[in-house]
């Protein structure tokens, strides 16, 4: 995040995710990995339809099976607090990506790399996707994160989105109105209706 006016700005979370995945061991089909799986088992309705060709296969001893593509809990994906991954270095490296993005103060961006160091040292990754003022910390999905935590950071979150709404204002940009913003969300839930689903 960062305020208007300001040319520096703050990571305020890191989230590692991963991918939900089962691990073949030479023996069992896929679909016995699937239901067997601590994790893969609860969302089997998922993953059953959806590599419903593949069920009786049985996975080489230690090949790493990839159930979903989507990163998303609804998918099965872990998320994982990485605040301490958070250097001043990869701050400084996301000032001068987004200082070309006008107007974009607050969002989620979804990046992959291959290192963690380099990823620190603000090197070798690539931006995924952008995402808006509505994204929040991801971190707070950690199921290790506490409750006050969760409730502190989004909080948090609005008491900035607010500030930066307020500077925003001061500068003379104009809230939308009202039938703006519902024209808006209308036209979203047209678009998303025809999105395909998502793996």
């Amino acid at each position: 995040m960062r305020y208007p006016g300001e040319p520096r700005g703050n990571i305020l979370s890191i989230t590692l995710k991963y991918s939900p995945s089962v691990t073949g061991d030479g023996i069992h089909c896929l679909k016995t990995l699937i239901e067997t799986h601590p994790r893969a088992g609860q969302l089997s309705h998922l993953y059953l339809s959806r590599h419903k060709k593949r069920l009786h296969e049985v996975l080489p001893a230690g090949e790493t099976f990839r159930l979903a593509f989507a990163g998303s809990h609804s998918r099965g994906a872990i998320f994982r607090d990485g605040n301490q991954y958070i250097t001043r270095a990869l701050t400084r490296k996301m000032d001068e990506i987004l200082a070309d993005v006008d107007g974009y103060y607050y969002g989620r961006l979804d990046i992959k790399f291959r290192d963690i160091r380099q990823l620190m040292a603000g090197k070798d990754f690539s931006i995924l996707e952008l995402n808006g003022a509505s994204s929040e910390a991801a971190h707070i999905w950690d199921r290790n994160t506490p409750l006050r935590e969760i409730f502190s950071t989004l909080l948090k979150q609005y008491r900035i989105l607010f500030e930066i709404g307020a500077r925003q204002k001061q500068r003379g940009h104009q809230p939308p109105s009202l039938r703006s913003l519902i024209r808006a969300w209308q036209t979203e839930r047209q678009l998303t209706r025809s999105y395909p689903s998502t793996d």
